[in-house]
């Protein structure tokens, strides 16, 4: 017998060899897994594919054919006395350099002899030359350096950007630093980075190495994956970044490599009897390729048709041939519309519609209706379409992210919302008196200048206000003397806004006259690939041959043009790029922008080749299954939001900038971003909470007060749930007295410190934007 208490250890028990899993009972292979299931089980997931080594090696092959193939098309695009120039921008990050002065010394470092006179620039100015030493053509842009817009347009054609940083001066925030951030935003290729006063400044050399050392740590924190610094008083290392240039291939711009464009080396106006005349432009193609039948778009002038292409010599000295192919425009040719057709009238064709229920009443609109408003939504359907009519109707690629009807019953819906009392709206002279405020009365209304204390004081009031949204989010206080029934009639109580069902085509009244006529695209990635795939397939011209295109544009797209002094681009639109969209931005403040942005506030965005002027509908960057997201009064410093507007699409994720005029007539940076989608399902709503204090809390029932002053108010906004910053959840009672009392119920007990709220929302309509003009 054992001694009280004594067990004996686990750790000098010897097992037994446990049994082959053959003969292991279910019991024991339950215990040996613990619920674990090996990858590659059935119902675990994809199952792998087993890949042999023959496979492997040909896969390798393919990808290292892929890649020569890509290089080869690149070399082919620059080489030869014929080949594309290569372009690039100089900028000076500090006064005391000048970009003339960097060009001049890059250039006439691979002179043929000492003899030869050197070459000159001046700023602003574009310069094409040819460098025999390398057997390559480079076109030189000095942009207007006080122009930061001047500076972008530059960098944005760019193959190589050299950036000149001075040894005496350091880069200021405002000016330097401000030129770098903007640039990397927007999207460059790739950069060169020179030092053209290194050795002037410093001519011990252990002075210099300390100087070079701490301009390229500045240099690499923009730019991690620079190498050097090229000191360009030095001959070698001056020749060494020529060649570089010159020998080596620029780095890719999607937005930009994925579409077709050209620098103009000519431009020119052709009378013509039946379209007043052209702008004739001659150029190289970059890109994939220009079609006739696609519409244009010159930065700062707008979209143009194309007449005709003509594909010209290469060779300066060569004669043209009359046998140069030609394209004209047909008649499957882009049109400048910008909005859907309008729907024919219906009266006349009322018995060949078939009616369909559509759409659901949503959740919680009837907590403001006198109960006669039973009707749902229904709309009147054509039986067909025009053909010019199906152009706006986008099919979707993927077969099951359909959600809309087919193109035979898209066109042609008239809505007839029960809930709305002014009745369904009709199109004519209203709405084109509503394009004409919305296009035109945003050009006058560009700017206005303040008087400085007008200026600071409104600062100070926004600067009030973002600190207050920040500290009591969408909170607001009533007036004993105003009814909430009439400033918040328009608003909806609903449980969750993540989860309601929102009609994202409902009849409002402060709905823009033409949303019914926006492009609207169910699949916008898949619609994408598509239309970037059909652009290379429909190419009539390929990148590098040289064209003279024949622009339909109005005298003064030419009058004053000086391609010797600014660059003139012309870029090729995608389908469905010149129309009008939903579309959404991310953006978030510009690290030194500190002033307080307001939703619809006026801005000037930037995306890819485009700038508009929006009045944007700032909104959280959230994933909700019903895409109803709410909205923000103010773009917080440091927080990502969505900016939602009415504006082009365009069918690449391209770096947005965001503008502002400032009080000197300049612009200032205000954020950055990216153009996302254009979505027309994307519901923003403006919430408002109304709050109350707990005068009296007995277990769950509370008496509230401060939150209504009538008990009209009250019985009106009965139905709506309430909650508190606790948590808790709960509903109105009954009213008390006359003076806006009223008794609740809630979930669990609430605490004296506790504030009861209440949540109410509204649509938000987006604004339509316009053309920016310098």
């Amino acid at each position: 017998m054992g001694r009280s208490g004594h067990s004996h250890r686990s750790t000098l028990k010897k097992d037994h060899k446990p049994f082959k899993s053959r003969h292991a009972s279910k019991g024991q292979l339950k215990n040996q897994h613990k619920g674990k299931v090996e990858k590659g089980a059935p119902g675990s997931g994809k199952a792998q594919k087993i890949v042999s080594k023959l496979e492997r090696r040909n896969q390798n092959k393919q990808l290292k054919e892929n890649k020569i193939n890509e290089t080869k098309q690149i070399r082919r695009l620059f080489e030869g006395a014929s080949g594309a120039e290569k372009i690039i921008t100089v900028i000076a990050l500090t006064p005391d350099i000048s970009p003339a002065g960097i060009a001049s010394q890059l250039v006439n470092s691979i002179k043929a002899s000492s003899e030869d006179p050197d070459v000159t620039f001046t700023s602003p100015s574009v310069v094409s030359l040819r460098l025999p030493r390398f057997k390559s053509n480079v076109k030189f842009i000095l942009p207007d350096q006080n122009n930061l817009i001047s500076i972008l347009d530059a960098t944005k054609l760019s193959d190589f950007v050299v950036f000149g940083l001075s040894a005496e001066q350091e880069v200021e925030k405002e000016y330097g630093e401000q030129i770098l951030r903007a640039v990397i935003a927007q999207g460059v290729a790739s950069v060169v980075g020179v030092l053209p006063n290194v050795i002037s400044a410093y001519p011990k050399k252990n002075l210099q190495q300390d100087i070079r050392q701490s301009l390229h740590s500045f240099f690499k924190h923009f730019f991690p994956t620079d190498e050097k610094l090229f000191a360009l008083e030095s001959d070698s290392e001056c020749l060494n970044c020529i060649r570089n240039i010159a020998q080596k291939f620029p780095k890719s711009v999607s937005w930009r490599d994925t579409r077709s464009y050209l620098v103009a080396d000519s431009v020119s106006w052709v009378p013509n009897e039946t379209h007043g005349g052209f702008a004739v432009v001659e150029g190289t193609v970059r890109g994939v390729g220009f079609n006739v039948n696609r519409l244009v778009h010159v930065p700062g002038y707008g979209d143009f048709q194309v007449e005709r292409i003509e594909q010209i010599a290469k060779h300066k000295n060569a004669v043209e041939e009359e046998g140069q192919p030609a394209f004209n425009a047909d008649a499957n040719q882009e049109t400048l519309d910008e909005l859907n057709p309008e729907e024919v009238a219906m009266d006349e064709y009322a018995d060949d519609y078939e009616y369909e229920d559509y759409g659901v009443r949503m959740e919680g609109k009837n907590y403001f209706d006198d109960g006669n408003n039973e009707t749902n939504r229904r709309f009147k359907v054509p039986k067909g379409t025009s053909e010019y009519q199906s152009k706006w109707l986008l099919d979707d690629v993927l077969e099951a992210a359909s959600d809309v009807e087919s193109a035979d019953e898209l066109d042609g819906m008239i809505d007839e919302d029960a809930n709305v009392e002014d009745g369904p709206q009709e199109i004519g002279m209203d709405e084109e008196d509503d394009m004409k405020s919305q296009y035109g009365d945003n050009q006058s209304e560009m700017f206005v200048e303040l008087s400085p204390e007008e200026e600071e004081e409104q600062l100070r009031q926004y600067r009030e206000m973002e600190k207050e949204d920040r500290e009591f989010p969408d909170e607001i206080e009533l007036a004993p003397e105003e009814s909430a029934k009439q400033k918040l009639g328009h608003y909806r109580g609903i449980k969750s806004l993540g989860n309601c069902d929102w009609d994202w085509d409902e009849q409002d009244s402060e709905r823009p006259s033409i949303y019914s006529r926006l492009l609207r695209i169910n699949n916008f990635k898949a619609t994408r690939n598509r239309l970037q795939k059909d652009a290379v397939k429909d190419a009539q011209v390929s990148a590098g041959q040289k064209i003279r295109i024949y622009i339909r544009a109005p005298p003064n797209l030419v009058e004053n043009v000086d391609v010797s002094v600014t660059p003139f681009a012309v870029y090729m639109l995608l389908p469905h790029e010149h129309k009008l969209a939903v579309t959404n931005f991310s953006f978030q403040t510009w690290e030194d922008f500190e002033k307080p942005v307001p939703s619809g506030e006026q801005l000037i965005v930037q995306y890819g080749f485009r700038r508009q002027v929006i009045n944007p509908s700032f909104n959280q960057a959230s994933n909700t299954s019903n895409n109803v997201h709410k909205s923000e009064r103010f773009a917080h410093h440091g927080e990502l939001s969505i900016a939602t507007t009415i504006a082009p699409p365009m069918f690449h994720n391209a770096p947005a900038i965001f503008f502002k005029a400032n009080a000197e007539g300049g612009l200032e940076l205000v954020g950055q971003g990216t153009f996302l989608n254009c979505d027309h399902t994307r519901v923003v709503a403006e919430r408002v909470v109304l709050t109350g204090h707990p005068v009296k809390i007995h277990r769950r029932l509370v008496t509230v007060r401060y939150m209504f002053f009538n008990a009209e108010d009250i019985n009106w906004f009965k139905a709506v749930p309430l909650f508190t910053k606790s948590g808790r959840t709960g509903f109105i009672k009954e009213s008390l007295g006359t003076h806006g009392y009223f008794k609740c119920t809630f979930d669990g007990r609430l605490t004296a410190q506790d504030v009861v709220a209440m949540a109410l929302y509204k649509r938000v309509w987006p604004s339509v934007s316009h053309n920016w003009v310098a």
